[in-house]
């Protein structure tokens, strides 16, 4: 289903089960396959595949889908798989992302708002990805890994185990490198707030403490601050990968 604004092109194949939001444009080449739901304003460049089915041995032809949201970028060559049935059944994409070429999304990922995914970068299943984030190119992440709001992904960065808001991870062995500075800087975050999330990181690298210790120490700082209730709630989130701990000293010091 498409309206007249919609400008697909001839070459690309468009599922009867695609739904395609006003102005959007699919570039030569594209395929959306199966059960898709696309918002306003897309930019579908060519030869991009959506909806295939998941790359998991138990997929036994379910109908599953994919939803993304408005005002996406999706450069060519892109591959975003549907859900299973083992996971929410959905792959999910917000809003205002920026996805380059040749990067993958697999099935039951879910990504927020903002986010950027740099050529050649790729999630794994069940990857929830929050809001602002960016994967270097060549990045990735493990299954079921976690990325909280603003948090930068180096290039060849590869994600094993949970990351939370606002920090900047580096390493093929990944290791935390402070705060995300830039981004945060960019995002409009004050000088105070800033701060309070260094101090925050300070506590969570303390390993001789456990998460629920660290989230109470966090609050500590400012319970009303909305960047650390961020940061607590993350800690506070179911995790099956645990969480990333690890500091790379060399790169970065917190001051």
């Amino acid at each position: 289903m498409t309206d007249q604004k919609t400008k697909i092109s001839k070459s690309s194949v468009i599922s009867d089960k695609a739904e395609i939001g006003e102005e959007t444009f699919i570039g030569e080449g594209v395929i959306i396959e199966g059960k898709v739901k696309i918002g306003k304003k897309n930019k579908i460049y060519h030869y991009a595949v959506i909806g295939t089915p998941p790359q998991h041995i138990a997929y036994k032809d379910e109908e599953t889908s994919v939803e993304i949201g408005d005002e996406n970028i999706i450069r060519e060559f892109v591959t975003i798989h549907r859900g299973t049935k083992e996971g929410r059944g959905i792959t999910k994409i917000g809003s205002k992302n920026y996805i380059m070429a040749y990067a993958h999304i697999a099935h039951d990922c879910e990504i927020g708002e903002g986010c950027v995914l740099t050529s050649f970068s790729a999630l794994a299943g069940h990857t929830k990805v929050g809001n602002r984030v960016v994967f270097g190119g060549y990045s990735g992440s493990h299954q079921f890994v976690r990325v909280g709001d603003m948090v930068m992904v180096g290039a060849t960065t590869f994600l094993t185990q949970d990351v939370p808001p606002f920090l900047l991870v580096v390493g093929i062995e990944p290791r935390i490198a402070g705060i995300n500075l830039v981004g945060l800087k960019r995002a409009g975050v004050e000088s105070d707030e800033i701060q309070k999330i260094k101090e925050a990181l300070k506590i969570y690298l303390d390993t001789r403490l456990k998460i629920e210790e660290v989230k109470k120490e966090i609050l500590k700082i400012d319970s009303r601050s909305p960047y650390i209730i961020k940061f607590a709630e993350f800690l506070d989130g179911e995790s099956k990968r645990g969480f990333l701990r690890k500091f790379e000293k060399d790169e970065l010091s917190i001051r």
